[in-house]
């Protein structure tokens, strides 16, 4: 029978590739697959075209051409960068306006205030992860079944909380005020904890016999062997450290413009184009803000599929 099973779908691929001429076989998935994936490739892409090629059009054809988005009538120019970078006006405006644009100090904070973030979540989180996994404490289930549960809240229903914390801690007009709150995140050391228990607890067992400690346990074989988890979560929190904007705003007010961090500043940048035709400076902004992110994820996108993929297996 197998062998006649066989026999028929070799001579129903032998009618196909003569009626076809001899020609392969047309995977009529495969196409649509790729038409579905392109399309939606197409929409995603498609903005941030329009910020790219926007924000290279000069200031008269912002106002005199608004339609053409991809070839500028006056050809590609910087003067959107320098305008936002330097605080030189584009050709044409009116020199009542004036700009007072703290792109290296706002571009410090967000590094500050991403880069340290996630640094310390990694630590806060990553010993976190080692203690729900390794060690066996009084109440280990439910304190973590509560802290799973606590996913669920959305975090703007803790922004109100965590304000009146940083206000009463006196951090409010500080770059603390952006780190500290983001240390009691679950997700990442639930994701962090999901990949220690792929490691063999023999390995850990072995080193408490030869008299490791636990914490040279977590820093001499742990940290090692998950070194790719924390790598994906460092980026995930860099991201989103560097993307926040609701939180700095609600710390920072206007008189704040040293705190802000480069997201709040791309935000007045962006409302003072609505009134100065400066949509131009605002696109350019937006550049700015997307190309720090943009490059790592290009570097590190092999990574961040390796740590998601092995995250999840259990040996």
């Amino acid at each position: 029978m197998a062998k006649d099973k066989v026999s028929i779908e070799n001579y129903i691929g032998y009618r196909k590739s003569t009626l076809l001429g001899g020609k392969k076989t047309i995977q009529v998935g495969k196409i649509i697959a790729f038409i579905i994936l392109f399309l939606f490739c197409l929409v995603w892409v498609l903005p941030f075209a329009v910020m790219l090629f926007g924000s290279l059009r000069g200031y008269r054809d912002t106002i005199f051409y608004p339609k053409e988005l991809f070839y500028p009538h006056s050809g590609y120019t910087f003067e959107n960068f320098r305008m936002v970078l330097f605080g030189e006006l584009p050709e044409g405006i009116g020199q009542t306006v004036t700009l007072e644009y703290k792109i290296g100090r706002w571009f410090l904070n967000s590094l500050i205030s991403a880069l340290g973030g996630s640094l310390l979540y990694l630590l806060v989180a990553s010993l976190a992860a080692y203690a729900f996994t390794f060690i066996d404490f009084r109440y280990h289930g439910l304190l973590f079944a509560i802290l799973v549960a606590s996913m669920v809240i959305p975090g703007t229903a803790t922004t109100v909380g965590n304000q009146s914390l940083v206000y009463s801690m006196g951090l409010n007009r500080t770059l603390l005020a952006l780190i500290i709150p983001g240390l009691g995140g679950v997700y990442g050391m639930y994701l962090i904890k999901t990949f220690f228990g792929s490691i063999p607890k023999d390995l850990v067992e072995s080193a408490k016999m030869d008299g490791y400690s636990q914490f040279k346990i977590f820093y001499k074989i742990v940290l090692p062997l998950g070194k790719t988890v924390l790598f994906v979560q460092g980026l995930f929190g860099f991201m989103g450290g560097w993307n926040d904007l609701i939180w700095p705003q609600m710390l920072y007010g206007a008189s704040d413009t040293d705190l802000w961090t480069l997201q709040v500043g791309m935000a007045y940048i962006i409302n003072g184009s609505k009134t100065s035709n400066m949509i131009g400076g605002a696109l350019a902004g937006g550049v700015i803000c997307l190309l720090p992110i943009l490059v790592i994820y290009l570097i590190a996108q092999d990574k961040i599929i390796e740590g998601m993929a092995s995250s999840g297996i259990k040996q």
